[in-house]
């Protein structure tokens, strides 16, 4: 498998199924030891085997890529409409579903898949914070149904890019990334299982997908020179099963370079991505009574406007509310985004870094929105 070159530069041209490793369904049960046989298995295609019952200690033993890199029928490369931020790294995320099998839709959550499916995400981290290749692959989180539910396993790569190997404990990785010719040097963390759940957790369900929604795969993309619907070309691939005959008037998430998308849509699709998984009934953040799915009134209490959050102390600046509209400077949203030390940083997880562009996105739209005085 020779994955730096060609997972970064897919990712680049494509330009949040995140999973890591983790218990699947919620039970907290271990899988069973692999067994030698499975995952040594010597195939031409994908071990299914493997996927269904065992957590192989290399991604090679899953059979998912070829030698170039690339994904095994059946598997289907895709992209949401609207990016998560994971310290700058590129992705490339592919689906998986056994032959024979199909996902069934939902117009609202993660479509449901069946046992055996898995969903690839490689994240490899470029040469600038602009995306600039050449890339090197970091890690590639499955994530992967079983019969008890989903589980996440996260694999991370040798420095020569050879094989992939199983951390179901995390890893911290040293890197350097280039802002503005400046090297910044930072160290790039693997979630663990706990750590995972946070982000995936959906109360009762327990661990779920997040970027396999209609929310985000309901736009046109590139597919061999045309452009094509997302949601239909894996309906007409026999991927996806009851899709709607008509995608006219099926809510999702615009992405931020659409033509006529406005600042105001450009900062909440960024809201929705990277912060509404934890913030929205049965999240890890649901408590906070913070919701920021798109979908939301955006000017709400609920969606943070002069709202103020519950646990919190407003950090070193002593700020009182979530959103103060017209102050950007006065608003928790923006300053826990600046923030990394784990007492304050927001989101918890992810990242190691400040998302410079994604902070400037969200505070011109706090800057935009009407002056309000929250101290009533």
């Amino acid at each position: 498998m020779k994955p730096i070159i060609f997972f970064a530069a897919v990712a680049l041209l494509w330009s949040s199924l995140s999973a890591c490793g983790g218990g699947g369904g919620g039970s907290g049960a271990a899988a069973p030891p692999p067994s030698p046989s499975v995952c040594d298995a010597q195939q031409d295609s994908i071990n299914w085997a493997a996927l269904r019952d065992a957590d192989c200690p290399r991604l090679s033993d899953y059979n998912l890529f070829d030698a170039a890199g690339a994904p095994r029928t059946p598997g289907q490369v895709f992209e949401p409409s609207v990016k998560l931020f994971s310290d700058y790294t590129l992705k490339y995320r592919v689906v998986f579903i056994p032959p024979g099998e199909q996902a069934r839709f939902d117009a609202e959550e993660a479509f449901d898949f069946p046992v055996g499916s898995v969903i690839s995400k490689t994240f490899s981290l470029p040469t600038t914070t602009a995306g600039d290749l050449p890339a090197r692959a970091l890690e590639t989180r499955l994530m992967i149904r079983r019969e008890h539910g989903w589980k996440g396993l996260p694999y991370v790569w040798d420095e020569d890019g050879s094989e992939a190997r199983l951390r179901i404990a995390g890893a911290l990785l040293p890197q350097q990334i280039l802002r503005d010719a400046v090297q910044v040097d930072f160290t790039y963390q693997v979630p663990d299982a706990n750590q995972c759940l946070k982000c995936h957790r959906r109360g009762e369900q327990g661990m779920q997908p997040i970027g396999v929604r209609a929310r985000y795969l309901n736009q046109e993309i590139d597919h061999q020179g045309s452009a094509v619907n997302q949601l239909r070309l894996w309906a007409d691939q026999g991927l996806l099963r009851d899709v709607p005959a008509s995608l006219e008037g099926l809510f999702r998430v615009p992405a931020a370079d659409m033509p006529g998308v406005t600042l105001a849509e450009q900062a909440r699709g960024y809201l929705d991505i990277n912060c509404s998984h934890c913030h929205r009934e049965g999240g890890f953040a649901g408590i906070s009574g913070l919701r920021l799915g798109f979908e939301q009134d955006p000017t709400t209490a609920s969606y943070g406007i002069c709202k103020q959050p519950p646990g919190y102390d407003g950090g070193a600046e002593n700020l009182a509310y979530d959103i103060v509209p017209g102050d950007a400077q006065a608003s928790i949203l923006r300053y826990r985004m600046t923030q990394l030390t784990a007492r304050d940083m927001m989101p918890p997880v992810g990242r190691k870094l400040v998302h410079e562009e994604g902070v400037a996105l969200i505070s011109a739209w706090i800057d935009s929105l009407p002056p309000q005085s929250c101290d009533r």
